[in-house]
């Protein structure tokens, strides 16, 4: 882990220091590492950057990690949580803990001095129950946390891993194209499976990602419960308009609500 981040600048290599020679890392990268480090990248000559608020005490001892957790060098791993199929609620309420913004803005204030204050949810194990930056140290922390251009978020191992020959055993997919693909699915030596040819791939289908993401049958008719099919496609806007007039369907799409206004912070020019 020590060697990846300092690969990708994130911690400054080992020898670097000594050579005169080596070259600038570029700004995000400074911010990055400085972030890592709990420094300041545009003002390392600054007051401390970030300070811890609220009552100190002692340290507690870190807690005992349970099964299938893990934490080693400041990292932790947490492979514990699982979601059984036909759990749609936990389903949710875990995506939209992996999707959480970096920051929760109903806990951020600035303070008489100008400094930035933002209020933990939990107190850490010391007492610190906020921490303060400075404007341009808080700034450098936003900006780390925003991904490079063209790098992949998720990156996925194994047998789930985009080039692994026994992916398509794994991911569902179609029978209809498996068996068009010719594609074998199991060999006899051994009992062991046959890594199989990856099929060709095709773009999923409206109803398909409806069905997939909210769980709607689109193509179900209420009534009946039979198959729909789909007999014509009119994108003509004035022809679309008058079948709607005639039908006595409303023919203007329904006005979007406006987004959620959040509270931002009036921070003082400068």
């Amino acid at each position: 882990m020590t060697r990846y981040l300092e690969r990708r600048g994130k911690l400054p290599r080992q020898g670097d220091e000594q050579r005169e020679d080596a070259p600038e890392p570029e700004l995000l990268a400074l911010i990055a590492a400085a972030s890592v480090q709990s420094q300041g990248a545009l003002a390392p000559d600054s007051p401390p950057p970030m300070a811890r608020l609220g009552r100190r005490r002692p340290a507690r001892p870190p807690p005992i990690p349970g099964s299938l957790c893990c934490e080693d060098e400041g990292f932790s791993l947490h492979a514990q949580v699982l979601v059984p199929a036909g759990e749609r609620e936990r389903l949710e309420h875990l995506c939209r803990y992996v999707a959480r913004p970096a920051i929760a803005t109903t806990r951020l204030a600035l303070a008489a001095d100008g400094r930035v204050v933002y209020g933990l949810r939990r107190h850490w194990r010391d007492g610190t129950s906020a921490v303060s930056f400075d404007p341009l140290t808080f700034i450098e922390r936003l900006a780390a946390l925003v991904p490079r251009p063209r790098v992949h978020q998720h990156t996925y191992h194994g047998v789930l891993a985009p080039a692994a020959a026994y992916r398509d055993l794994i991911v569902p997919a179609s029978h209809a194209g498996l068996a068009a693909s010719g594609v074998p699915t199991a060999g006899a030596a051994e009992g062991c499976p046959t890594p199989p040819r990856r099929p060709s791939t095709r773009r999923a289908t409206w109803a398909e990602l409806l069905k997939r993401v909210f769980a709607i049958d689109a193509l179900e008719c209420p009534h009946c419960r039979g198959r729909r099919k789909l007999i014509a496609l009119i994108s003509d806007g004035p022809v679309v308009r008058r079948i709607l007039d005639h039908l006595g369907l409303p023919a203007e799409p329904p006005r979007l609500a406006p987004a959620r206004v959040s509270e931002q912070l009036a921070f003082g020019a400068s």
